[in-house]
């Protein structure tokens, strides 16, 4: 039976009582299908969509935290990939579709302080454009740097980006990782994932924009 018909059907049963108005129907409706849709929501799937960005992923959940791991291949030599991964100050310019700001509040050493503005449009409504502030530090000796949110609404987020070269030298191995302590239990599991799978491809797409392997969308 489809959402739907249960939806339909459940309401009959309630009409046989007395629950006959069309306001009362309505207002039964909807919270019969938030209840149906929340327990609809199961256990996602531990792979991203495909995208082009994405080589492999794995991005499960234990209890109230997400494990990411995704690897992404980029044709061009790890020294200029992770270059280009190093100015997140870029992302709004190379990717205004997503990242509606890319703000850069501080630098000493070999840390960045952004304040981030994603849209996500694999979130519903009211959650697409989210503002996250992001500490990024960089290991340039190991090809590597790291992130965590600061006072991120939706949740504790802690991720690494390493580059390592491709068999033949001449591209790039991105290996993602990334812990994520949810804060945001409303959402369900499969738009929380895809969220993620999401924000990953987005910051691919700078990395391969700024190296000039695909171009911005027309304005």
């Amino acid at each position: 039976m489809t959402v739907e018909q249960t939806i339909e059907a459940t309401l009959d049963a309630l009409g046989a009582h007395g629950l006959q108005t069309a306001a009362m129907r309505t207002t039964l409706a909807l919270v019969i299908a938030t209840l149906l849709l929340a327990g609809c929501g199961g256990k996602a799937p531990s792979t991203c969509p495909p995208a082009k960005e994405i080589a492999t992923s794995n991005v499960v959940k234990v209890g109230d935290t997400w494990d990411v791991n995704i690897t992404a291949n980029i044709e061009a030599p790890v020294d200029k990939v992770f270059e280009a991964a190093t100015h997140p100050e870029n992302g709004h310019d190379l990717v205004p579709e997503s990242l509606l700001k890319t703000e850069l509040v501080s630098e000493e050493g070999g840390t960045k302080l952004m304040d981030i503005v994603i849209r996500l449009d694999v979130l519903p409504p009211g959650f697409k454009v989210q503002n996250v502030r992001n500490q990024y530090t960089y290991y340039p000796q190991e090809k590597r740097f790291t992130t965590k949110s600061i006072d991120f609404k939706l949740a504790d987020i802690t991720a690494e980006y390493k580059f390592e070269p491709s068999a033949d030298g001449k591209g790039t191995t991105l290996k993602f990782t990334q812990k994520s302590k949810d804060k945001s239990p409303m959402i369900l599991d499969s738009l929380q994932q895809g969220a993620q799978c999401e924000t990953f491809a987005v910051q691919a797409k700078v990395v391969r924009r700024a190296l000039g392997l695909e171009q911005k969308p027309a304005s």
